[in-house]
C-alpha cells in the first residue's frame, strides 16, 4: 500500500470506501491511496468488476482475477504472468503485447479480444471463447487449448509450436504463416480456415476436420492426417511428403504441383481430385480411390497403386516407371499395355509374350 503506515488506518479506509458514492474499483483504490499499477500483484481480485478501467502496464503477477469482470479493459502491456484468470469476463479488452505467460484462462470469455503480440506460451486456454480475436503474432507455444473457441480468430503468423488444439473449433480461422509445427490438433475442426504458408511440420492432424481448409504452400512434411477430411481443401503447391493419410478423405481437392513424394495414401478417397504436376513418387496408393482423378504429368514413379481404383482417372503423361498395378478397376488390357511400356510393373495377369515386344514377357510379377 502506499500510504496506509500502520494497522490504525485501517478503520479510516473502510469508512472512506462506505462513503464513497462509486463502486468503481480504480476509484475506490485511488480513494485510499492504492496504485493498481503496483500493489495489487498476487493480490485476490477474484469477482471484482474492472471493466471499462485503464490498467495499462499493470503488474498483475499471479493475481487472482478469477471470475473477475475485465469487460474491455485496458490492459495492453500488462505483466500477468501466473495469473489466475479462469472464468474471467476479457470481452473486448485490450491485451495486445500483454505477458500472459503461465496464467490461467480457463474457460474464460476472450470474445473480440486484442491479444496481438501478446505472451500466452504455457497458458491455459482449455474451454476458453477466443471467437473473432486477435491473436495475430501471438506467443502461444505449449499453450493447452482444447476444446477452445477459435471460430474467426486471427491467429496469423502466430507461434503455436507444440501447442495441443485437440478438439478445437478454428472454423474459418486465419492461420496465414502460423507456426503450427508439432502442434497436436487431433479432431480439430477447420474447416474453411486458411492455413496458406503455415509450417505444420510434424502436427499431428488426425480426425481433423479441414473440408475446404485453404493449405496453399503450407509444409506439411511428416505431418499425420490419418482419417482427416480435406475435401475440396485447396493444397496448391503444398508439401506433403512422408505425410501420412490413411483413410483420408481428399475428393475434390486440389493436389497441382504438390509434393507427396513417399506419402502413405493408402485407402484415401481422391475421387475427382487435382493431382495433375504432384510428385507421389515412391508414394503409397492401396486400395486408393482415384476415381475420375487428374493424374496428368503426374510423377508416380515407384508408387503402390496396387487394388487402387483408377476409373475415369486421367494418367496422360503421368511417369510411371517402376509404379506397381494390381488388380485396378478402371485400367483396361490395353491401358496395361501403354503402362507396361512406359516402365511400370503389371502384375496378376496372364504372362505372353507379346507380339510387338518379342524381347520381353507381357508383365513382370510382383514378388508376394
Amino acid at each position: 500500500m502506499a500510504d496506509v503506515k500502520s494497522l490504525q488506518e485501517l478503520p479510516a479506509l473502510i469508512e472512506q470506501i462506505l462513503a464513497a458514492e462509486t463502486d468503481n474499483f480504480a476509484k475506490l483504490s485511488a480513494k485510499v491511496g492504492l496504485d493498481l499499477k503496483v500493489d495489487f500483484a498476487t493480490a485476490d481480485l477474484s469477482d471484482t468488476d474492472l471493466s471499462n478501467t485503464n490498467l495499462s502496464n499493470v503488474n498483475f503477477i499471479g493475481t487472482n482475477l478469477s471470475n473477475a469482470c475485465l469487460w474491455r479493459v485496458n490492459l495492453r502491456g500488462a505483466d500477468l504472468r501466473g495469473a489466475q484468470l479462469n472464468c474471467a469476463n476479457l470481452r473486448g479488452a485490450n491485451l495486445s503485447s500483454t505477458n500472459l505467460r503461465g496464467a490461467n484462462l480457463r474457460s474464460a470469455d476472450l470474445r473480440g479480444t486484442d491479444l496481438d503480440g501478446a505472451n500466452l506460451s504455457d497458458t491455459n486456454l482449455r474451454s476458453a471463447n477466443l471467437r473473432s480475436s486477435n491473436l495475430s503474432n501471438a506467443d502461444l507455444r505449449g499453450a493447452d487449448l482444447r476444446g477452445a473457441r477459435l471460430y474467426h480468430t486471427d491467429l496469423s503468423n502466430a507461434k503455436l509450436r507444440g501447442a495441443n488444439l485437440g478438439r478445437a473449433d478454428l472454423r474459418n480461422a486465419n492461420l496465414r504463416g502460423a507456426n503450427i509445427m508439432r502442434t497436436y490438433l487431433g479432431g480439430a475442426y477447420l474447416s474453411g480456415a486458411d492455413l496458406s504458408g503455415a509450417n505444420l511440420n510434424e502436427a499431428n492432424l488426425t480426425h481433423a476436420k479441414l473440408n475446404q481448409a485453404r493449405l496453399r504452400g503450407s509444409n506439411l512434411i511428416g505431418a499425420n492426417l490419418n482419417i482427416a477430411n480435406l475435401e475440396g481443401a485447396n493444397l496448391l503447391r503444398a508439401n506433403l511428403s512422408n505425410a501420412r493419410l490413411k483413410h483420408t478423405k481428399l475428393s475434390c481437392a486440389d493436389l497441382l504441383r504438390a509434393n507427396l513424394n513417399r506419402a502413405d495414401l493408402a485407402d484415401a478417397d481422391l475421387s475427382g481430385t487435382d493431382l495433375g504436376l504432384a510428385d507421389l513418387s515412391h508414394a503409397n496408393l492401396a486400395r486408393a480411390k482415384l476415381i475420375c482423378a487428374n493424374l496428368n504429368l503426374t510423377n508416380l514413379s515407384g508408387a503402390n497403386l496396387r487394388n487402387a481404383n483408377l476409373r475415369d482417372a486421367d494418367l496422360r503423361g503421368a511417369s510411371v516407371e517402376n509404379a506397381e498395378f494390381a488388380n485396378n478397376l478402371g485400367v483396361s488390357e490395353q491401358m496395361k499395355l501403354v503402362l507396361f511400356k512406359q516402365g511400370a510393373i503389371i502384375a496378376t495377369l496372364n504372362c505372353y509374350k507379346a507380339d510387338f515386344l518379342p524381347s520381353k514377357p507381357y508383365c513382370r510379377q510382383l514378388k508376394p
